[in-house]
């Protein structure tokens, strides 16, 4: 499922937390001073407030469909804290790793994260996420392609980051990891030889 997908389980699930939040908001309103406490910032400034909080209100039941990176529609600073988001039944658990293989012939996983340090772990992790599931597509497919061409370019980055280690990386792969901690398995998802990724 793409991750833009509508399907009636989101929509059903936006209708109940739109309800919720507007019961909250209206006993808010009618049971508590809070009316009282606005109607004292005078008509513009809780006109503001009105606005701000519809923006947010509108934007919390809209931006659930925005998985996909880089996002369609940005609405930042009213974004959605979507970290606790229910799973879906038919997902896989699933993460990413970099390999390198080394000139004596042993492997040695390489920290993209360490390694790019000023992108930060979170933007860094989503990206490769995105790009392992574009990889799992059709070959020849757009996000396929794109996602093969991307890597690559990462690829490059890390042998050279290595290089600069004083470590001889004879291939550098990129990896599908699923399982437990206690028992993980990789899968080879694409590979680069580092002579010709110097070549590039």
């Amino acid at each position: 499922m793409e991750s833009t997908a509508v399907t009636p389980e989101l929509v059903i699930r936006a209708a109940l937390e739109c309800l919720f939040v507007v019961a909250v908001l209206a006993g808010l309103l009618l049971f508590t001073d809070l009316r009282k406490r606005l109607f004292s910032l005078g008509a513009g400034a809780l006109a503001v407030v009105y606005i701000v909080v519809g923006a947010w209100f509108v934007v919390q039941m809209v931006d659930r469909w925005q998985y996909d990176y880089p996002q369609k529609v940005s609405y930042i600073p009213l974004t959605r804290f979507a970290m606790y988001q229910a799973q879906l039944a038919e997902s896989v658990e699933q993460s990413y790793s970099w390999q390198a293989t080394l000139a004596d012939g042993s492997q040695r996983e390489v920290n993209i994260a360490e390694e790019f340090s000023a992108i930060g772990l979170p933007p860094l992790s989503t990206r490769m996420r995105v790009l392992l599931e574009w990889m799992q597509e059709p070959d020849g497919s757009e996000h396929h392609t794109q996602a093969e061409h991307e890597l690559s370019l990462y690829a490059i980055a890390l042998a050279r980051a290595l290089e600069e280690d004083g470590v001889e990386p004879a291939e550098i792969g990129f990896y599908r990891v699923t399982g437990t901690p206690g028992d993980v398995t990789s899968e080879l998802m694409t590979s680069w030889p580092v002579e010709e990724l110097v070549e590039r």
